[in-house]
């Protein structure tokens, strides 16, 4: 296993140095991941694999000389904040408090760290440094899915692809939900070392190089406790009702107002047109009754209020990034059949894809 070439590296250095933020809310396992794939490699996989050293030279940043992660875990020792100034690439992992106010000297520094030409790489709520430094500033990045709407509201100058996994924007790469820090690692990696090799390392997480969908497969609205919007029993009415056929004019009827003022009104509490929250809380229902129960997927579209399975098709493509059945067989919680326990033998699972045409994890 051998990397097909090797990453960019400036001022005359033999290696790639990354320059790992590390704040005192820093997410651990997002932190791990970075140093996983582009630290040193582990002795007993590296023995095996011949890839005994990495081309990365990673260095832990940060605004203090130690932090004690949230978690407990103390990364050691910090280089001082203005070593991101030099670094090929400034890696920011996940935050606790990605809403937190950040200091001048940080923004600076992350800000400073482009400008020199740093590539730029945030996992998840990592994403809101980059966003206060003015990094994404006419850029297209993504963050947690869950915290969309603050990011919109704190970078309008940015294009958010809440619905992607990763996305990269030129220099500057960014990545969705906590695991989905893995995704872009391994695109980081494809570019720097060649999809080959990146496939390669992948398998060695176990980890797919390509997941297919994005994040909006996992995006589910009761998961948020929204604030109050001043249209919530239309909400609540509507959610009861989802199955119904719905249209301004009995929406407005039902709230006695006019279709214009119903419709500004919407948009005011919601930030969505009418039929735009319809669609998407229709999706969020046939999500859980995927994930819950049996019913076919034309059964589904019509509890729902798709009036068919071609409808919910449509409305899985455009809004989850997937298929009804991808997303059922992906999130459906199932007790482990007898030919998938410990003791069975290894044949069996073979049989079982072979029989449903499922894919089987073995």
């Amino acid at each position: 296993m051998r990397p097909g070439r090797r990453p960019p590296t400036s001022r005359g250095r033999d290696k790639h140095v990354i320059a790992l933020l590390v704040l005192p809310d820093t997410v651990a396992l997002e932190l791990a991941v970075a140093q996983q794939v582009f630290g040193r490699r582990m002795p007993s996989l590296a023995a095996v694999t011949g890839d005994v050293e990495t081309p990365y030279e990673v260095v832990l940043v940060g605004e203090a000389e130690r932090h004690v992660l949230p978690t407990g875990i103390d990364p050691g020792p910090l280089a001082p904040l203005e070593t991101a100034l030099s670094a090929d690439t400034v890696m920011v992992p996940g935050l606790e408090e990605p809403l937190a106010e950040r200091s001048e000297r940080l923004c600076a520094a992350v800000r400073g760290a482009r400008e020199a030409g740093a590539r730029m790489v945030s996992f998840c709520g990592g994403a809101f440094v980059l966003g206060r430094a003015g990094v994404l500033d006419g850029r297209t990045a993504t963050t947690h899915w869950l915290l969309s709407e603050e990011f919109r509201a704190a970078f309008p100058r940015a294009r958010l692809a809440a619905e992607n996994l990763w996305v990269d924007d030129g220099p500057v790469h960014t990545s969705g939900g906590i695991l989905s820090a893995t995704d872009l690692a391994l695109h980081v990696l494809a570019l720097d070392l060649g999809s080959a090799y990146a496939n390669d390392f992948g398998r060695i997480l176990v980890s797919a190089p390509h997941r297919p969908g994005g994040q909006s497969q996992f995006v589910k609205g009761s998961l948020r406790a929204d604030e109050r919007t001043g249209v919530e029993p239309l909400l609540a009415w509507i959610r009861q009702n989802i199955a119904e056929p719905h249209t301004l004019a009995s929406l407005a009827r039902h709230e006695h107002v006019s279709e214009r003022h119903l419709v500004r009104r919407f948009r005011a509490a919601t930030g969505m047109s009418v039929f735009d929250w319809i669609a998407a809380e229709r999706i969020d229902r046939a999500k859980v009754l995927l994930e819950t129960t049996d019913f076919p997927v034309a059964q589904v579209a019509a509890m729902v209020g798709f009036g068919s399975s071609e409808s919910l098709r449509r409305g899985f493509s455009r809004l989850v990034g997937t298929t009804a059945a991808a997303y059922r067989a992906a999130f459906r919680a199932e007790p482990v059949p007898p030919s998938r326990r410990a003791g069975a033998t290894a044949a069996a699972p073979v049989r079982l894809a072979e029989r449903t045409g499922a894919p089987v994890l073995v």
